[in-house]
C-alpha cells in the first residue's frame, strides 16, 4: 500500500511532461503563458516550490484561459502539497475541479486530493505520537552508563506502547559528554519537536542544556546530576538524583521525625565544598523545625576523626543525641574509613549518640567495631529484587536483551521513564503534573519533586551487624 502511494506521488510529479504534451492540443495558445509555465516547471523540478507556486499562480490567474491554464492549476496544487500546506492544496484542487469539470486533469486532481488526505491521516497518527528526547553521551567513558539507561527507558516505553493506543517514540541525540555537545544535542531535539527530554547526565551539561529547554518551556529531567543550582529560577528542569543539600535536609528530617532527635551536632571536612553544601542542607532543615546545631566541627585532616571527643570536647559531645557526619568521597573506602574512625573514637569516649550520614556506607561493620552506637543514612537508590515487580522487570529485561542482567542505571532509566509516562499524556502542563504528582515508588528509587524541582524522596537505612537494612 505504501509502495503504491509512493509510486502514485512519483507519477504525479513526473507526469508533468505528459500533461504539457496533452495540453498542446488545446486551441488557444499563449507564448508568454507557455514560457512562464516552463519557468515554473523548472523551479518545481529543482525543488524551488515557493517560486514555482508564484509562477504557476500567475499563469492561471493573470492571463485569459489558454492552453496552460488547467495544467498550471494542477501544478500549483502540487506545489502547495510539496510545501506541506495540505489544506490549501486540497482547497485549490477542489476549486480547479469546480471551474473545469471537463478538464482531462480532473481525474489526476482527484487522485492527488485522495493522496493528500491519506497524508493528513498519517500526520494525525504522527501527532498522536509523543516524542521523548534522550540527550546522553556516546563517549567511550560513559557508553556503558548510557547503554544501560537507554535499555531501561526503552523497556518502559515498549511496555507502555503495548498497553496504549497513543504511542511513545524515543529520539536519541549524542551529547558528546561536554557542555557544547549538550547544547547541540538539545537544539537538535527541540527542532525535532520532542515533548520532553531525559538527560544530560552531568551537572555542567545539564546547565548548558537547561538554558535552551527552559526558554522553550520543555521539561528536562536530569537523571544523575547533583548540582544544587540547576533548577534555580527554572520551572521546567527536574533532578531525579538528590542534590547535596537535599541529602543533608533529608537525613535531618528523618532524624527529627523518625528518631525524635532534637540536639544534633555536625562534623564536616574543612575545605570540602561537598561536605559544606550537605551540612548547609542539614542546618536548613533544623532551622525549619525551630532547631539549631548543638555544635559544628570542621575536621582538618583524617587524623581528626580518630580523636573527635578531644577536639569537640566531651561535655559538648555529651549533649548531642545525634551527630551528622557530613562526609562524602567518590572512593567509598576512604569515606568508610573516616566514618569508622569517627564512630570508634566517640564510642571509646563512652557516649552513644546516633550517627547520621548523607549516603550509603556499605563498607562499615559496626559489629567489628564493638560499639552499640546506631548509624543511619539516607540514599536515593534501593533495589529489592525479591519484589514481584522487580522480578518481572528482570525477566522482561533479560528476555528483551538476550539474557543481559539489568544494572543500577537500567533501573534509573526505567524509573525515570516511568514517572514521565504517568504524567506525559495528561492534559495541561507536564511541569505542573510532575510538581503535583504523588510519591512514585519505582523499582530502584522513589521520586517526588519538591517546589524546586528536586527529588525529595530518599530511603532511610540503618546499619546492622547483618548490613544495611531499609527502615522507611
Amino acid at each position: 500500500m505504501q509502495m503504491n502511494r509512493s509510486c502514485a506521488v512519483l507519477w504525479f510529479v513526473l507526469g508533468v511532461t505528459h500533461m504539457a504534451h496533452v495540453a498542446q492540443a488545446q486551441p488557444i495558445r499563449s507564448v508568454e503563458a507557455e514560457e512562464t509555465f516552463q519557468i515554473a516547471l523548472d523551479a518545481f523540478e529543482v525543488g524551488e516550490y515557493n517560486d514555482a507556486l508564484r509562477a504557476f499562480t500567475y499563469v492561471y490567474e493573470e492571463m485569459p484561459v489558454h492552453i496552460k491554464t488547467t495544467a498550471a492549476y494542477l501544478m500549483a496544487g502540487k506545489s502547495l502539497y510539496r510545501l506541506g500546506d495540505y489544506l490549501a492544496s486540497i482547497e485549490l484542487l477542489e476549486e480547479f475541479k469546480a471551474q473545469f469539470p471537463s478538464s482531462r486533469y480532473t481525474e489526476e486532481a482527484t487522485h492527488l486530493i485522495a493522496i493528500i488526505k491519506q497524508e493528513l491521516a498519517h500526520i494525525e497518527v504522527a501527532a498522536n505520537t509523543i516524542q521523548i528526547g534522550l540527550a546522553l553521551p556516546l563517549s567511550s567513558k560513559e557508553f556503558a552508563t548510557t547503554r544501560s539507561m537507554f535499555l531501561g527507558i526503552q523497556l518502559a516505553v515498549n511496555a507502555y506502547n503495548r498497553r496504549n493506543e497513543r504511542q511513545i517514540k524515543l529520539v536519541f541525540r549524542d551529547t558528546g559528554n561536554s557542555p557544547d555537545g549538550a547544547r547541540s544535542a538539545i537544539s537538535s531535539l527541540l527542532n525535532a519537536r520532542v515533548s520532553t527530554i531525559i538527560g544530560p547526565l552531568f551537572s555542567d551539561q545539564v546547565e548548558a542544556a537547561a538554558r535552551l529547554t527552559e526558554s522553550e518551556k520543555i521539561v528536562l529531567i536530569a537523571p544523575l546530576a547533583t548540582g544544587g543550582e540547576l533548577t534555580k529560577g527554572r520551572r521546567h528542569v527536574f533532578q531525579v538524583n538528590a542534590t547535596l543539600r537535599e541529602r543533608g535536609r533529608s537525613i535531618a528530617h528523618q532524624a527529627i521525625e523518625y528518631l525524635n532527635l532534637t540536639n544534633m551536632g555536625i562534623v564536616t571536612e574543612s575545605g570540602n565544598d561537598v561536605s559544606e553544601e550537605m551540612a548547609q542542607g542539614f542546618i536548613a532543615e533544623l532551622n525549619a523545625n525551630g532547631l539549631s546545631p548543638a555544635f559544628i566541627y570542621e575536621a582538618e585532616s583524617p587524623v581528626d576523626w580518630t580523636r573527635l571527643p578531644q577536639l569537640i570536647g566531651r561535655d559538648t559531645l555529651s549533649i548531642a543525641d545525634g551527630i551528622y557526619f557530613s562526609v562524602y568521597h567518590d572512593g567509598e573506602r576512604h569515606t568508610s574509613r573516616l566514618i569508622q574512625d569517627g564512630i570508634n573514637s566517640i564510642g571509646q569516649a563512652g557516649t552513644r549518640p546516633y550517627i547520621l550520614g548523607p549516603s550509603a556506607w556499605h563498607s562499615i561493620n559496626l559489629d567489628r567495631l564493638g560499639t552499640r552506637i546506631a548509624a543511619f543514612y539516607v540514599d536515593i537508590h534501593y533495589q529489592n529484587d525479591r519484589r514481584w515487580r522487580a522480578q518481572r522487570f528482570i525477566y522482561d529485561y533479560q528476555e528483551a536483551y538476550g539474557g543481559m542482567q539489568p544494572d543500577l542505571f537500567s533501573y534509573i532509566g526505567y524509573d525515570v521513564a516511568g514517572i514521565l509516562l504517568q504524567n506525559l499524556t495528561k492534559e495541561g502542563s507536564l511541569a505542573d503534573h510532575l510538581l503535583d504528582a504523588p510519591l512514585y515508588e519505582g523499582l530502584g528509587m522513589r521520586i517526588q519533586f519538591d517546589n524546586d524541582g528536586h527529588n525529595s524522596a530518599l530511603y532511610l537505612f540503618e546499619h546492622t551487624p547483618e548490613g544495611p537494612q531499609l527502615i522507611r
